[in-house]
């Protein structure tokens, strides 16, 4: 059974007494932190294989805030976005642990600098991983939120097996690539959701602009790139031919 942790931002226990409690009550560790502080809470997180590194956002602990779904904010936190997972890690600065965050208690998080981006939230909304699964509760990006809104969903493939050996024993590793989901919302309730935002599955959402996509595809080229500033000019252009 995973034993809840309760997270805040000072911690009132000394780590002697999580080891005597955790010699008293078995192999969990138990933390019981509280203040008038917002809070976090989530779980130890103990994998036992470790992570494959490459389904990170971000695979340095990057400081960010974190957006309760209660209006309280948690500023000033080293964070880090797995996408395979779809789960948000937050590493606690006395004892160096690792903690999954309750994705149920988060309604966004926002890295402070991401490689020189100040702009980079993760929204939590529901949408489907996919074709398979039922709608889920999930953290896209949020390229443009608003009248007109973009998120991607930073979601992963297996490619196939590796062979590897971790203390000399062999085992398979399995192989991962990035597959970004990109959702479209209107104001219309319209809806455009793609893995591809080639000239096909643009032409497929609105076929009666097809000379309009083309002429926009023209005037920006990208070199297979899609950066955000891309995203963003692509969004405001849909959202123009949804709307009329």
């Amino acid at each position: 059974m995973t034993t809840k942790i309760i997270i805040a931002h000072a911690i009132l226990l000394m780590i002697g007494f999580q080891n005597l409690y955790s010699q008293r009550s078995g192999s969990h560790e138990n933390y019981r932190i509280t203040n008038s502080d917002p809070y976090l809470t989530g779980d130890l997180f103990t994998p036992a294989l470790s992570v494959d590194p490459t389904t990170y956002f971000n695979p340095e602990w990057l400081a960010g805030d974190i957006f309760l779904s209660n209006g309280e904010i948690v500023r000033n936190k080293l964070i880090k976005y797995n996408g395979l997972l779809d789960e948000l890690f937050w590493k606690e600065p006395k004892s160096k642990n690792i903690i999954k965050l309750d994705k149920e208690a988060i309604l966004q998080f926002h890295f402070q600098n991401y490689n020189g981006d100040t702009s980079v939230y993760f929204r939590k909304i529901k949408a489907r991983r996919n074709i398979l699964a039922d709608s889920a509760l999930v953290f896209g990006q949020a390229i443009n939120y608003g009248s007109s809104s973009l998120f991607v969903i930073h979601a992963f493939k297996k490619e196939g097996t590796e062979l590897i050996r971790k203390n000399g024993v062999p085992y398979e590793k399995n192989v991962y690539a990035e597959e970004p989901i990109y959702i479209f919302r209107f104001t219309n309730n319209k809806t455009f959701v793609t893995k591809s935002l080639n000239r096909r599955n643009l032409y497929t959402f609105s076929p009666g602009n097809k000379d309009k996509i083309k002429e926009f595809l023209k005037k920006n080229r990208t070199s297979g790139s899609l950066d955000n500033s891309y995203l963003l000019r692509l969004t405001q252009f849909l959202s123009t031919i949804v709307n009329h």
